[in-house]
């Protein structure tokens, strides 16, 4: 039995395991995000030791990505349960259990994406004066319309400093499905369907009204792609419900005060207007906070 050394936990240590409920991070990906914590790490070094003492708790566990970087591959870190506990006490119901299990190598190249995806919009949020209010994790949310069922990579919601919220889902695309096919499952096409079905239980000002982002990590042509069958098979093309972009053009730029977005006309698009947000942030952080398990279900009643 591995005898566990004890461990003060604090404030920062918190934030450390609250950003990894949302999903797995590497070192640089956790630094990065900590810009957004009430005290940031200074530098790589000091995360990395501070993970050690996690590790050694019990409360964070690491594997090696299958993925080569700088001659080495990046570790990433997750959650125990102890480490779940910690954060939502020791009654809490507990995750499936792959949320606690190494990522099967297959898998690698998504979970590092929408990573990556989640990082920069959460700093790049705080930079343009808006947070990052609620989240739920991947395949923690199931949206149900007209026979079509649904578990997005991600369910979030953005705050802006004068009380404005959006509502987002995020489709991260691996270039893995076919992109036009009615009668496969897995199909982009059954998934425009299918969130063009729900979200057309949402009037034009309802609070739960949301925006897929279908968000490429291989070439802006399948982007394209994508959002021109989102004009074909939408039912109201007058709507907006769909915006895409390639995830690193979406990683150089600030998608709040950018428009790297584009709709299924082919208009760019910020995430939201620019006129809701700070384009200069005021002095103080812009915390982005902890999140629940599967908040995301005030998007809607629908939601199972």
């Amino acid at each position: 039995m591995t005898k566990r050394k004890r461990t003060k936990i604090g404030p920062r240590d918190v934030e450390v395991l609250g950003a990894l409920e949302r999903c797995p991070l590497t070192v640089a990906q956790l630094c990065r995000l900590s810009r957004t914590f009430i005290t940031p790490f200074s530098d790589a070094n000091n995360l990395r030791r501070r993970l050690r003492s996690l590790r050694q708790a019990g409360l964070v566990k690491s594997w090696p990505y299958a993925v080569a970087s700088h001659g080495q591959s990046p570790r990433y870190f997750k959650l125990t349960r102890d480490g779940y506990r910690m954060l939502y006490g020791i009654d809490a119901a507990m995750p499936k259990r792959r949320f606690f299990e190494e990522v099967k190598p297959g898998h690698h190249h998504h979970t590092r994406c929408l990573a990556s995806l989640l990082v920069h919009l959460i700093t790049s949020g705080r930079d343009a004066g808006v947070s990052m209010q609620r989240f739920a994790r991947e395949n923690s949310v199931k949206l149900e319309a007209n026979g079509f069922v649904l578990y997005p990579d991600g369910v979030f919601r953005i705050a802006t400093p004068a009380g404005r919220e959006f509502n987002f889902v995020i489709e991260l695309d691996n270039g893995t499905e076919r992109v036009q096919s009615a009668k496969d499952v897995e199909s982009i096409e059954r998934k425009i369907r299918g969130y063009d079905a729900h979200q057309s239980q949402f009037s034009a000002n309802d609070d739960g009204r949301y925006l897929v982002l279908f968000v490429t990590t291989r070439s802006d042509i399948r982007t394209k792609h994508i959002l021109d069958l989102a004009g074909l098979a939408m039912e109201n093309t007058q709507r907006t419900v769909f915006l895409g972009c390639n995830l690193d053009s979406l990683l150089a730029r600030n998608p709040f005060t950018d428009a790297v977005f584009k709709d299924h006309r082919g208009l760019r698009r910020t995430l939201i207007p620019r006129s809701t947000i700070q384009t200069k942030r005021k002095a103080g952080n812009t915390q982005s906070k902890i999140v629940r398990p599967n908040p995301a279900a005030e998007l809607s009643p629908q939601l199972k």
